[in-house]
């Protein structure tokens, strides 16, 4: 440790501590010229080799923790000043607490599945934000998944998404499926209220079905 202490100094250093976290929550936030601030619904983010797999919306947690994280993410976009879209990620810690972990001042991927569960999406807020005009409630109509096309092995599945009448994709234009990059998305729609358990959501993603850890329960404090 002294040694590469050493070898990095004079530089900056930042010391990261290991946060015992249930889950990652995110909110979307949209803030206008006039300081109006509109927050879509909590998510829930799943991960595969670090990259975000699944968005579930809403989140599956207790009421009052997605009140608290969509509380956050307003007071940080109004302390920032922001014109326009920002997702706020979050770790639930499993004492309950939320900590913020990223700040991303732009429409984010986090907030896809607000393209085809809501009225008005994030892009549709961000620019009526900057435009300065009226931001409507951040109303969701659906339940929502989003699972993220990550290289060529999801778009080998291309096929199969285009066959499923369930699925809407929505693709990025990007040449070359390098492994790791984030080619598109598919959003899967659900009934207002209606967002089912692991295995539904996995019966619902058909091909695109992965491994992903169960979500904390909706009662957890």
């Amino acid at each position: 440790m002294e040694d590469a202490f050493a070898t990095l100094a004079p530089h900056p250093l930042v010391a990261e501590g290991m946060v015992d976290f249930a889950c990652e929550l995110s909110v979307m936030v949209a803030r206008g010229t006039d300081g109006t601030t509109r927050c879509f619904d909590t998510v829930l983010n799943h991960h595969w080799h670090g990259i975000l797999d699944l968005t579930l919306a809403p989140a599956p947690v207790a009421e009052n923790i997605a009140h608290e994280a969509g509380r956050l993410a307003a007071l940080i976009a109004e302390q920032f000043d922001l014109v326009g879209v920002m997702g706020v990620e979050m770790f639930l810690v499993r004492d309950g607490s939320l900590m913020v972990n990223e700040v991303a001042p732009r429409p984010h991927n986090s907030g896809h599945w607000t393209m085809d569960a809501c009225a008005q999406d994030q892009f549709d807020m961000h620019i009526r934000a900057v435009a300065g005009l009226p931001l409507p409630p951040a109303s969701r109509h659906s339940d929502a998944v989003m699972k993220n096309l990550v290289g060529p092995e999801d778009m080998a599945l291309w096929p199969a998404i285009l066959a499923n009448p369930g699925h809407i994709p929505h693709l990025y234009g990007k040449k070359d499926a390098r492994e790791g990059r984030k080619m598109g998305h598919v959003n899967i729609l659900f009934p207002l209220g209606a967002l089912p358990g692991e295995w539904g959501i996995q019966a619902a993603l058909g091909p695109l079905a992965t491994k992903c850890a169960a979500p904390p329960a909706a009662d957890e404090d």
